[in-house]
């Protein structure tokens, strides 16, 4: 079966994902795209209007979920304690 996907969607989600994941944790733009792909002007680009690849935006949307992954571990560990 043929599953078809909205790229463009995805890639204007992850700019979503960014702006909301920065607001959240107070990251700093230049240390996110440093972190997550290498670029400390990435968030710069994409709030002018750039448009990431789908590779980089797999690489980001990865980078969130494992960030929002270890946070989450630790605030269940600080409860079992």
């Amino acid at each position: 079966e043929i599953v078809s996907r909205d790229w463009s969607s995805d890639v204007c989600s992850s700019d979503l994902r960014v702006e909301a994941f920065l607001a959240a944790t107070g990251f700093k733009a230049s240390e996110f795209g440093s972190q997550s792909v290498g670029d400390p002007s990435f968030v710069l680009k994409l709030r002018r209007g750039r448009s990431p690849t789908l590779a980089t935006a797999d690489k980001v949307l990865g980078f969130i979920a494992r960030l929002e992954a270890e946070r989450s571990d630790r605030r269940a560990n600080r409860r079992r304690a």
